[in-house]
């Protein structure tokens, strides 16, 4: 504790000479020597007052000549980086549960890597160093992030989909989709007793495969056939089976379909989608949903920032009963 009191009278010193007008944006700050002359701290100490300086934006080091100030707000306590897949409506209620949870005092950004390996590689890399707090949402096929990871250098937490690999490592809230699917499954068996198939329907390289674990473990368990397409385009709805699909556009799809053939969604055959919006409430009278709930991911996130301890937290997945099911 005595060591991290000292160092932190450097990070106070540049505070409060930012907030006095003695430094602007682009001003030099004192070398490492000096900070090491001036207040008896060894190299190292001195690095971790600096270090936490650029992890916040304050200040930003320039290779063989020093350190400058980026930033005049050192209200900013944290500097947290959002790196998400993709942009839709349920990752909104995710950022917006995020910034209600963490009130004044921290800045976010959110930048996206669209489930490309190339462009979540080059995301961290610019990133490392300039953040606290790192809230990542892997691709589901990301393999030997670790070190990547370890290298940004403040703290990370992993959102929504997880490896086992990395439990322990980092703390994260996160989706387990197999047994989510399996789950809600059985919380609607009332109703699909009623149809003999369940039927998978995704083709998104976002989307997780481990949905189909899960339900051919329902399948199996309850006597049901069970099956996989990665689209619905072109083939006709079967009467007696129900479709499960986290893409809106299969949604349309089948809805159209059964227009043309005159079947009604949950009398001649059953669709239920993933991740619940406003929209689904109203879609063909109401659109059964298996969805994670997003908001308290969010709330989950900023409990996570705060707590010292590594955990691995799973996040709640509800079954939404509606006229489609």
């Amino acid at each position: 504790m005595l060591r991290e009191k000292r160092y932190k009278q450097i990070v106070h010193t540049v505070e409060q000479d930012i907030l006095d007008g003695k430094y602007k944006v682009g001003d030099r700050i004192a070398s490492i020597n000096s900070w090491c002359i001036r207040t008896g701290l060894s190299r190292s100490s001195v690095m971790l007052a600096l270090d936490e300086l650029k992890s916040r934006g304050i200040i930003e080091a320039e290779q063989s000549v020093g350190y400058f100030v980026s930033s005049t707000r050192v209200e900013i306590a944290h500097r947290i980086l959002l790196v998400f897949g993709d942009y839709n409506l349920f990752k909104e209620d995710l950022y917006n549960s995020i910034l209600q949870s963490l009130g004044p005092g921290a800045l976010v950004d959110i930048v996206f890597h669209h489930c490309d390996r190339a462009t979540f590689d080059v995301l961290l890399e610019n990133a490392a160093g300039k953040y606290t707090v790192y809230v990542v949402m892997p691709g589901g096929s990301f393999d030997g992030i670790e070190g990547q990871l370890k290298r940004l250098g403040g703290k990370v937490i992993l959102v929504d989909h997880f490896s086992e690999s990395l439990k322990g490592v980092f703390s994260s809230v996160a989706q387990d989709f197999a047994n989510d699917t399996y789950d809600a499954l059985v919380k609607g068996l009332s109703r699909i007793r009623q149809y003999r198939e369940i039927i998978l329907v995704q083709s998104s390289r976002i989307e997780p495969y481990e949905r189909y674990d899960g339900l051919r473990r329902f399948c199996q368990e309850f006597e049901l056939a069970s099956g996989y397409l990665k689209t619905m385009a072109e083939m006709p709805i079967k009467p007696g089976t129900v479709y499960l699909t986290p893409e809106d556009r299969e949604i349309v799809t089948i809805l159209s379909a059964a227009q043309h053939q005159g079947l009604t969604a949950g009398v001649d055959f059953g669709l239920v989608s993933y991740n619940d919006t406003v929209l689904k409430e109203i879609i063909a009278g109401g659109l059964t949903t298996i969805t994670t709930d997003f908001i308290q991911m969010g709330r989950t996130v900023v409990e996570l920032m705060r707590d010292k301890d590594i955990r691995t937290i799973h996040n709640p997945c509800h079954l939404i009963l509606r006229k489609t099911l």
